[in-house]
């Protein structure tokens, strides 16, 4: 499935809690979009099945949606200090019992934390670009590659 059809880009407007200063906003003049998952108002996300009400990719789900549905809190300095439960009233379906390890959440985000760098890179290198009619959805351009033509269309 291409990644146009399940992303959206969401306005300053739309999302509340990202900080003006992160580096993944992406930026075009005066305005900023940050890529997110489509989400629908009655349905939420994307991904979950209209039917069993269950995540329709879970074993290939995004890191964060494998931290959900907790928050990081970091120092000033971005160094780890601790987890909690975002929001009031948040229940993890896979987690009744409000228990949950530890080490492999911290595992995940550290993952998390190295392909945020290439994230931000590739958000960084986006905003320099300069042309006409740039749009949110030409991001989507720096990191997936269309497939080839088969070698008998291409003689055709």
């Amino acid at each position: 499935m291409h990644p146009s059809i399940f992303l959206e880009f969401l306005t300053p407007d739309e999302i509340t809690g990202v900080d003006k200063s992160d580096p993944t906003w992406l930026e075009f003049g005066d305005r900023r979009y940050l890529m997110a998952i489509r989400r629908d108002i009655r349905t939420g996300c994307y991904f979950r099945d209209r039917r069993t009400k269950r995540c329709a990719v879970y074993e290939h789900r995004p890191i964060l949606c494998r931290l959900y549905p907790l928050k990081l809190h970091e120092s000033r300095s971005g160094e780890f200090r601790a987890f909690s439960v975002h929001g009031n009233g948040v229940g993890c379906p896979r987690h009744r019992d409000g228990t949950m390890e530890c080490a492999p959440v911290y595992a995940l985000w550290l993952e998390d934390c190295l392909h945020q760098e290439d994230y931000d890179t590739l958000v960084a290198v986006f905003n320099r670009k300069r042309y006409a009619d740039k749009r949110p959805e030409d991001f989507i351009g720096m990191f997936v590659q269309e497939a080839p033509c088969p070698s008998s269309a291409t003689e055709a």
